[in-house]
């Protein structure tokens, strides 16, 4: 079975905006409610599991539990002080569903398909970890002062990680659990796994699973979401 845990406990300060950027009206509804939906639609999900900021929760359930109507949502929980606390909270509630699956999605990723909950579902039950990502199409210089160049990568090995990101919910815990122990604090969810020596599988994302952090963003979200209703 598949479950997914969407995190959306961030301040959105990068936006300089009074309203959280997961609550931001995307055309027709919050981001948050376009990425619930998301998941919502897809016959692999079985339950959603939401991670919001504990000074959100009305404004959560005014905008977003009160207005649609999500069959699939399970609960929301309060997020921690990093986003890693904050999916651990969100796993916490899949504890007794060790031997599934759980998709760790990003609330400000509005866009993900179906195809690539598909593509992610596939092939997570062969791997166990995998990570959605797209490849690098510039060219990518190491530097490690930030003034001069050491070297230019090959880009063709450099892949840009999105989510989903999924995970055999055992494993991703004991990932998160040696994590916290060692005290280290990952970028992502992936590279918790990849400490403890396991693979994690490559899976094609898309351009537009894009993540809304800043205006430009926001503005080219807006963009994405209006081509997609002309097309439909």
């Amino acid at each position: 079975m598949f479950f997914a845990v969407i995190v959306a406990a961030g301040k959105g300060e990068r936006m300089n905006v009074a309203v959280p950027k997961q609550y931001l009206p995307l055309l027709d509804k919050p981001i948050i409610a376009h990425t619930i939906e998301a998941f919502e639609r897809s016959p692999l999900i079985q339950e959603i599991v939401v991670v919001i900021h504990p000074d959100h929760e009305d404004i959560f359930v005014k905008r977003v539990l009160k207005q649609f109507c999500f069959k699939k949502f399970r609960k929301y929980v309060f997020g921690g002080d990093t986003r890693q606390e904050s999916v651990y909270r969100g796993l916490e509630v899949l504890r007794e569903r060790k031997k599934d699956f759980v998709f760790i999605h990003d609330g400000v990723r509005p866009f993900v398909t179906e195809s690539i909950i598909e593509r992610c579902a596939e092939r997570v039950q062969e791997t166990e970890a995998v990570c959605c990502a797209i490849p690098c199409v510039d060219t990518v210089k190491f530097s490690e002062d930030g003034t001069t160049i050491e070297k230019t990568l090959d880009r063709k090995k450099i892949w840009r990680a999105q989510t989903p990101q999924v995970f055999r919910v055992s494993l991703i815990l004991e990932a998160m659990e040696k994590a916290f122990q060692d005290g280290f604090y990952g970028t992502d969810d992936s590279s918790l796994v990849e400490r403890l020596g396991k693979k994690v599988a490559l899976v094609l994302g898309a351009e537009n699973n894009i993540k809304i952090t800043t205006p430009f963003d926001f503005i080219r979200a807006e963009e994405i979401l209006r081509w997609e209703k002309r097309i439909c």
